[in-house]
């Protein structure tokens, strides 16, 4: 029996309930101008484990033009779920994306000729937040930034700040992402816990072992933010996870100070913000200035556990390398 050909592009998901959305997906990659004999769905199940799978069964239940696998990976989760993807997928590349991201028809192409034709090892695309439901909290900048990058180039440019890439709309060259090591477990969002920086140390540890990753803003994707995650409550969770999680980038890589901001500076513009907006009645300046505060605290908290238990950081980013090169030629 002849083997079946190996897909330019396997699209890896790590799904967690959400099974409306994950065929809404899968429907929506079926509409992509990439032909369907060049692509794979490699769906993760990491729900709790049990007898009935819903996942398994939703994507059981449906007729697409290409391969759609379903595995499963018991250690919770986002990060490991999608090294499971990633280990199983057979694409010379892999788009990584989440179940309810909404992807325009020509998302996967365009990620695709910008990473042949700049000969980089990633490329992220714009993700496009949405608020269907409407916000509880008028959002800043800043609190828009805690659901997705805000600012976008007008054209290709390197993933470097102000640019960041979003783990749900990113596609990476598979083997020298092997190379490098995958997503590191202790980052990303695991159950209840709000983890986040999986992809930001991701990308920064591949570009400072030289590969470029690159911003197309013409693959675009559209995430929904509902209003549970306009709250107060959200927001600090998220900011305390978000603390904890560039405290442990430190481990790894060489962190920019911008993603840091966890000094007297920050300290002090937290606490006005905070006291302005309780003052004045600006909800969302209070709410930043608390999420802001509790990220500082979550920071150094985990700073100071890590050197307690004899983790040593990496230097701080004035000794990053400037040199970036491709990842293959």
């Amino acid at each position: 029996m002849t083997p079946p050909e190996k897909p330019l592009v396997s699209v890896v998901v790590s799904a967690r309930g959400n099974t409306a959305s994950l065929r809404s997906l899968l429907d929506a990659l079926t509409q992509q101008t990439l032909p369907a004999g060049q692509l794979e769905a490699v769906v993760v199940d990491n729900d709790l484990p049990g007898p009935v799978r819903p996942i398994a069964d939703a994507v059981r239940d449906g007729d697409w033009p290409f391969p759609v696998r379903v595995l499963y990976e018991p250690t919770l989760g986002l990060s490991a779920g999608r090294n499971r993807g990633i280990c199983a997928a057979r694409g010379e590349y892999v788009a990584i994306t989440d179940p309810d991201i909404a992807p325009d028809a020509g998302w996967l192409q365009a990620l695709v000729d910008a990473i042949r034709e700049e000969k980089v090892f990633a490329v992220g695309g714009r993700t496009h937040v949405t608020y269907p439901g409407g916000q509880v909290t008028a959002l800043t900048k800043a609190l828009r930034e805690c659901h997705g990058a805000v600012d976008w180039p007008e054209g290709r440019a390197s993933a470097v700040w102000p640019y960041w890439v979003t783990g749900c709309n990113l596609l990476f060259h598979r083997q020298t992402a092997l190379d490098l090591g995958l997503f590191r477990t202790d980052l990303g969002r695991r159950g209840r816990w709000m983890g986040d920086c999986e992809d930001l140390e991701f990308i920064d540890r591949a570009r400072q072992a030289g590969h470029q990753t690159l911003i197309e803003p013409t693959a675009v994707a559209s995430h929904p933010v509902y209003r549970p995650e306009t709250t107060l409550t959200y927001f600090l969770r998220q900011g305390a996870g978000h603390g904890v999680c560039v405290a442990r980038m430190h481990l790894s890589v060489i962190v920019e100070p911008a993603a840091i901001q966890a000094g007297r500076d920050a300290v002090h513009a937290a606490v006005i913000n905070l006291a302005a907006g309780w003052a004045f009645l600006d909800r969302s300046r209070a709410v930043e200035g608390a999420r802001d505060l509790a990220r500082i605290g979550a920071y150094h908290l985990e700073r100071g556990r890590l050197r307690l238990l004899g983790r040593c950081p990496i230097a701080l980013a004035q000794h990053a390398p400037t040199k970036e090169f491709p990842a293959w030629t």
